[in-house]
This record gives structure tokens, C-alpha cells and sequence, in this order.
């Protein structure tokens, strides 16, 4: 055998041990997104919008069954944002609905306006976009794996993929709940912000059959700020250990625009 055939299969080992050696490292990469995330939510709290939710009822074969939408304004109330509902099937609320629509946006309207400096200053920072995933703990809860590159819409990102880690003891029922799923994340190159996020169902104790499927999907706009575009679920959910509901729910979100954190000027007229 010749010098050079010996050399090839050790010159290809340390090729390969290079490229292994500048893949990113994906618990910093989770680490890095929890802090842009935490610094994106101070800005996307500024954001009212506008969420048409779509939910299709499915057959076991999958053939729609029902479906229904509504529509909602996020506005900006007191500092904060409050959901109000102002369409139904793609029809305005009919005047009774509209009527309890308009006294509850009254009522908490003067809630708000009666709350202490530190009822105010809890109720502001607890605005959030999201489900109740919890995202800082993401290295605790799972292994996770760097999977390569991959462009979503216009933007270059790092993938990464987080299997539960099967010695983690959850500390709440909505951590326990997680453990059930595996996650599989799309990072912006450069600010490491979350541009998708896909959640599966695998494990046997969730609320959802296994096969459920949930993605996430942010843009980020002029302002550099990232917000939610949208949200869809498969569901395949069992109540009572008798009942199994299949569906899909589709969320899109639009018309983003900045609100005056400290305005109390309220806009009661229904959009149309």
C-alpha cells in the first residue's frame, strides 16, 4: 500500500472531525435564543394586532366535519392588551353578543383604571404571545441536537432538535405535560431569535394523542422587533378516557401596530 493510500482514510477522519468541531453548539445555541427572546418579548408588548382564529372539526378519515372562525382585535388597554372579539363565521357579532362584548370591555377598562402602580406594573409584564412552554428551562428539559442549516422564507437558520431527557423531574403539571413531546427549533443566524417551532406528541401521559402536531412561526418586521405570523395544531385529543376529538386549529396573526403604552384612550367601535 502506498504513503498516500495509508495517509487518506486519517486525512478524511480529520476532515471530518473539523467540520463535526465547527457545528455550533446547540445548548449554547438555546442559550443565546432565551436571552434574545427575553429582550424581543419589552419590545413586542408595544404590539397590538389583529388573530383570525380557523378550527376544523375532522372524521377519523380526516374529512371535515365543522368548521367555525372568529376574529379578534388585540388592542391596547391601560398599558397592556386585551383581546376583544369582534367577528364570528366571518360575520359581525350579532347585537347581543356585541352588547356583552362592549360591557366587558367596560368593565375592565375601569378594573384597570382602579388598579394600585403594582397590580399595573404585574399585569404589563405579563403579556405573552406564546404557549405555556417553558422556553428558559429548554436545556433542562431536553437533549438537544444540531441538525444543520436550513433557510425559512428568506432567513439562513441553525435547526436544532430536543428530545425529553428521561431522568428530568418536572416541577409543575404544565412541565410534566411538556416531557410528552419532542421540539425541533429554527434559529434566526445572528440573533438566534425562535423563527419556527414544531412540537410532536410521542409520549403515552400526554393530554393529546400521540401524532399531535403544533408550529409556530414568527417575521421579524421593519423595527427589528420578531412577532408571531402564525400558529397551527392537529390535534387528536381524548376526554375521559372515552371521547377522542380530532381537529385543526390555524391562527394567523396581522395588522401589527404599535399602541401608546400609557394611553387611556380606548377605541369601542367595532372594525369592520
Amino acid at each position: 500500500m502506498s504513503c498516500a493510500a495509508t495517509l487518506l482514510p486519517t486525512a478524511l477522519l480529520l476532515l471530518s472531525g473539523a467540520a463535526r468541531a465547527d457545528n455550533p453548539n446547540p445548548v449554547e445555541l438555546a442559550r443565546k435564543s432565551i436571552q434574545a427572546g427575553n429582550t424581543n418579548d419589552a419590545k413586542a408588548q408595544q404590539y397590538a394586532f389583529r388573530e383570525y382564529k380557523v378550527t376544523r372539526e375532522l372524521d377519523d378519515n380526516g374529512k371535515e366535519t365543522g368548521r367555525r372562525t372568529e376574529t379578534w382585535e388585540i388592542i391596547g388597554l391601560e398599558g397592556s392588551t386585551y383581546r376583544k372579539l369582534v367577528m364570528r363565521n366571518d360575520m359581525p357579532l350579532v347585537p347581543k353578543e356585541q352588547k356583552r362584548e362592549d360591557e366587558r370591555l367596560k368593565k375592565e377598562t375601569d378594573r384597570r383604571r382602579k388598579e394600585t402602580p403594582e397590580q399595573r406594573h404585574n399585569r404589563v409584564l405579563s403579556f405573552t404571545y406564546t404557549l405555556s412552554f417553558p422556553y428558559e428551562k429548554l436545556a433542562d428539559i431536553y437533549d438537544l441536537r444540531y441538525l444543520g442549516d436550513e433557510v425559512v422564507g428568506a432567513r439562513h437558520t441553525w435547526v436544532i432538535e430536543g428530545t425529553p431527557k428521561p431522568d428530568y423531574r418536572p416541577a409543575n403539571g404544565n412541565e410534566k405535560e411538556i416531557l410528552n413531546y419532542t421540539i425541533k427549533l429554527w434559529l434566526a443566524q445572528g440573533d438566534c431569535y425562535l423563527a419556527r417551532m414544531d412540537m410532536d406528541v410521542i409520549g403515552e401521559h400526554s393530554r393529546m394523542q400521540k401524532g399531535s402536531h403544533i408550529r409556530e412561526e414568527s417575521d421579524q418586521h421593519d423595527d427589528g422587533v420578531w412577532l408571531p405570523s402564525t400558529l397551527t395544531f392537529d390535534y387528536n385529543a381524548r376526554f375521559f378516557k372515552v371521547l377522542n376529538v380530532r381537529g385543526e386549529m390555524t391562527l394567523t396573526y396581522s395588522d401589527y401596530h404599535k399602541f401608546q403604552v400609557d394611553s387611556r384612550v380606548v377605541d369601542t367601535d367595532t372594525p369592520h
